[in-house]
């Protein structure tokens, strides 16, 4: 009987445990100088300046504080971001109007995924708006 009594707590505090697993924060991304965004299957466009990156840094930086899941989610007509220190790529993005997936920059690492609504991204939303559309998305 007290096995039992001690056994119901922990088996609450390891499920709690690994819900809060389950939702994991992102680190933030800094010293970007630059992003390559293209909707899919058109060509890329390089944004770069402080004034068409730093919105869309500071956007994806908020969403970085979400829970997002460990794993990708599987995506259909996204659109490609990729941020950049110089030439390096510091992060990878695949973007549609209900998800973000962060793809691994480096192999070993996870994919990420978290849902979002339809007033985050705003900056990041308007720049591929400016841009090619999407092909054979319709």
């Amino acid at each position: 009987m007290r096995i039992g009594a001690l056994l119901l707590p922990a088996i609450a505090l390891l499920a709690q445990t690994a819900g809060a697993a389950a939702a994991e924060q992102r680190p933030a991304f800094s010293g970007v100088s630059a992003i390559r965004i293209a909707n899919y299957g058109a060509p890329s466009v390089l944004l770069d300046g402080r004034a068409k990156v730093a919105p869309i840094v500071s956007e994806l930086n908020a969403l970085a504080k979400g829970p997002w899941r460990r794993g990708e989610t599987k995506l259909s007509c996204y659109s490609t971001i990729v941020l950049l220190k110089g030439a390096k790529p510091v992060g990878q993005l695949r973007v549609t109007a209900e998800h973000v997936v962060e793809r691994p920059v480096e192999k070993g690492q996870s994919s990420y995924s978290l849902a979002i609504g339809e007033t985050d991204l705003s900056s990041l939303r308007a720049a591929l708006a400016e841009i090619l559309p999407a092909k054979g998305c319709d």
